[in-house]
């Protein structure tokens, strides 16, 4: 495989690898779990056994919202159950030596290929200022230039499928100089060999990722009932915008999250697992990118609750206005931890 081990499955996907993918999908709701499926039977262990310790102590606003996961959330079919992930606590992201990003230098989101769909063309702005604001560094649109026909598999799929490794390669050193990470979308469907799709990928190094909007359209499975049902307004958007910040967390040099329950940069292991996370980080994730960018909180929170509001996300924008107050209006930007 391309890049040695670009992503390695048998072991955990964590911060010393290449790459990691994004949100992992196979087709787990429609099949059954049988108990070699599960974590403890297949290995002896617990599945958060090893899991580094979280060195934050959040302030009451974030242990208000934020629960720790335990055992109970190793289910059989979940990401936790199939991948065992040590995690990523502050100490161990800032002796990584992590791709950080210059208040000067921005970020690049590209459209790759043609986007067909009109769907997803409307998706293209939204998440360009979510970046912008999540990450609180200038992000430019771009032309990423055409999608790399050798990664084409048309045998795949309905449609035909990309290879997301195949993919990823390509955009090794197509980034802008001076670019602070850019992160590519396609309206076409992405996999890697032995899965059945994947929403993305993003480099540990290269500051290069890729997401496709292909499925954040596609109907959800009621838990209840069984059915799919459609989903609407503002449920794709918020689809998008998990993938996108999710992968740029990567390319920031952030691991999967295997400390709070739902963090966006959770890997999710079918639709129904990623339909349950947020669209938000953990107080350990969010003191790593705090360290990683010296923003200010306050801005941050005030900014993207304005944007939920505006785009109809609006347990978001309660979420964000609530910490945004947790914080002072004028906070010292620079500092570590999760304060």
């Amino acid at each position: 495989m391309a890049w040695g081990a670009l992503v390695v499955f048998s072991g955990a996907l964590t911060f010393g690898l290449m790459a990691a993918v994004a949100v992992f999908v196979g087709d787990a709701p429609d099949r059954q779990v049988s108990d070699v499926d599960d974590y403890l039977a297949r290995t002896g262990q617990r599945c958060l056994a090893h899991v580094s310790d979280v060195d934050i102590e959040p302030p009451s606003a974030w242990r208000e919202s934020w629960e720790p996961l335990t055992e109970e959330d190793c289910r059989p079919g979940s990401w936790l159950n199939q991948f065992r992930e040590e995690g990523q606590n502050l100490h161990q992201y800032r002796a990584e030596q992590p791709n950080r990003v210059a208040e000067a230098r921005a970020l690049f989101v590209r459209p790759l290929g043609r986007i067909e769909r009109p769907e997803a063309e409307r998706l293209i702005e939204p998440v360009r200022e979510f970046v912008e604001l999540f990450f609180q560094r200038s992000t430019v649109l771009a032309d990423g230039g055409p999608m790399p026909s050798e990664a084409l598999a048309p045998e795949r799929g309905d449609e035909g499928q990309y290879n997301a490794d195949a993919v990823l390669e390509a955009l090794v050193g197509t980034c802008p100089k001076g670019a602070g990470a850019c992160l590519a979308m396609t309206d076409r469907d992405l996999y890697v060999p032995d899965l059945q799709y994947v929403f993305g990928l993003g480099h540990f190094h290269k500051r290069v990722g890729v997401f496709s909007t292909y499925r954040v359209h596609k109907p959800r499975r009621n838990p209840a009932t069984g059915e799919r049902e459609a989903v609407r307004d503002p449920e794709p958007l918020r689809r998008a915008l998990k993938i996108a910040v999710h992968e740029l967390g990567h390319e920031l040099s952030l691991a999967h999250c295997v400390h709070y329950r739902h963090c966006v940069m959770a890997g999710t292991n079918s639709m129904a697992e990623s339909d349950a996370g947020r669209l938000t980080l953990c107080p350990l994730d969010h003191g790593k990118l705090k360290w990683n960018l010296e923003y200010d909180p306050h801005r941050r929170f005030l900014e993207l609750s304005s944007f939920a509001r505006r785009h109809g996300l609006h347990p978001e924008a309660r979420y964000w206005a609530r910490m945004a107050n947790a914080y002072p209006a004028h906070a010292n930007a620079s500092g570590a931890g999760g304060h």
